[in-house]
C-alpha cells in the first residue's frame, strides 16, 4: 500500500548513512540533500559523529519519529531496525535498498516476510527489499545516478529492476523523457 509517509515524508531517516558517497547510504544521503527535500534528515551511523554534516545517531532507537525511513544496512540487522522504527518510532514508510533477502537463500526469505508482517502491522508501505528506492517530487530518495530532475507532466516509471530502471532513467533522459516519479520495488 502506497502512503503519503512515502510520497511526501515530512521526515526521513537514512539508516546505513555514511560520508563515503560511494557506498549505498552515503550516495542515497547525498542524492536526498542535493535533491532539495525540505523536511527533517535524520542519520544512523554508530561509526560517525556527523554524516555530511548532519548529526549522526548512534542507534535507531535514538532518532525521533520519522514519517519514512531507507535503510542501507546488512540484512540481517534489518527486521529488528523495522520492528524498532514500527513500534517506537511510528514509521509508516520503509525503502529497504539492503540485499540478501528472499533472492538470497531460505534465511533471507523469513527475513523478508516477518518484515512484511511488521510493516503490514502498522498499514505500513514497503518498498523493497533489495531495490534502488524511490524518487518523488519530494525527495530524490535513490542511491544511483543519473537522477532525473522532476517533471509534474513527465512519465512514471515503476520496475521490479534496479538496472533496468537505472537503464530507462539513462535512455531516456538521452532522448529528452522526463520523469515524475520512479519507483524501484525490488523484491516486493
Amino acid at each position: 500500500m502506497v502512503n503519503k509517509q512515502l510520497l511526501n515524508p515530512k521526515s526521513i531517516a537514512v539508516i546505513g548513512a555514511s560520508n563515503d558517497t560511494k557506498k549505498p547510504g552515503g550516495n542515497m544521503l547525498k542524492n536526498i540533500i542535493s535533491g532539495g527535500f525540505s523536511g527533517s534528515l535524520f542519520v544512523v551511523n554508530p561509526k560517525e559523529e556527523k554524516v555530511q554534516a548532519i548529526k549522526s545517531f548512534s542507534e535507531v532507537k535514538e532518532i525521533p519519529q520519522t514519517d519514512l525511513a531507507i535503510l542501507a544496512i546488512p540484512a540481517k540487522y534489518c527486521l529488528e531496525t523495522i520492528k524498532t522504527l514500527a513500534e517506537e518510532k511510528n514509521t509508516k514508510a520503509f525503502i529497504i535498498i539492503s540485499a540478501g533477502f528472499g533472492e538470497a537463500g531460505e534465511q533471507g526469505k523469513q527475513w523478508e516476510q516477518k518484515i512484511k508482517t511488521t510493516v503490514e502491522s502498522v498499514n505500513g508501505c514497503l518498498i523493497g527489499p533489495n531495490c534502488i528506492g524511490v524518487i518523488t517530487e519530494n525527495y530524490k530518495g535513490v542511491f544511483t545516478a543519473p537522477v532525473p530532475q522532476f517533471n509534474p507532466k513527465g512519465c512514471d516509471l515503476i520496475s521490479g529492476s534496479g538496472a533496468t530502471a537505472v537503464f530507462i532513467m539513462e535512455a531516456g533522459m538521452a532522448l529528452g523523457v522526463s520523469f515524475a516519479n520512479v519507483f524501484s520495488v525490488g523484491n516486493a
